[in-house]
């Protein structure tokens, strides 16, 4: 599954210290880091993709081609959460990502047991394009 992590220590910049320049007023803001690196932003989306596919699984019931499709679509609206996953997941971070996704645990364990005990994955997982369009989105398992 998606593993996400929180940056420890990171927070607000604080007051300046004497001698540091503030930005100018005009400048612009930072761009933010990039999904693979901004775990609590990489987490609070992996919780949502996961209560995604629990409401697609929920409204498609047992109709297979209709879950396959939903998680297409969820896979190109997710594109961004799996490749920073998979990032990080190549570059042996997962364990930094753990912390983030404690903070949104309950979300993503109830959105997991909905997933897995719905009439939809008991109906369709042994047809092999639902089970393709749902290691696509979300992995397939080790």
């Amino acid at each position: 599954m998606i593993a996400l992590w929180i940056c420890a220590g990171c927070g607000s910049p604080g007051p300046a210290r004497p001698g540091t320049a503030a930005a100018p007023a005009d400048a612009a803001p930072a761009e933010p880091p990039p999904l693979d690196r901004d775990y609590p932003r990489l987490a609070e989306r992996a919780a949502s993709l996961y209560e995604e596919i629990a409401a697609a699984f929920g409204a498609a019931g047992e109709d297979c081609p209709r879950a396959t499709a939903r998680l297409g679509e969820l896979t190109a609206a997710y594109r961004d959460v799996i490749a920073a996953n998979a990032k990080v997941l190549h570059e042996g971070r997962a364990r930094e990502l753990k912390p983030a996704l404690a903070a949104h645990g309950e979300r993503l364990d109830a959105a997991a047991r909905s997933n897995v005990e719905s009439p939809t994955m008991a109906r369709c997982s042994p047809a092999p394009a639902f089970t393709k369009a749902l290691h696509d989105l979300v992995g397939a398992p080790p």
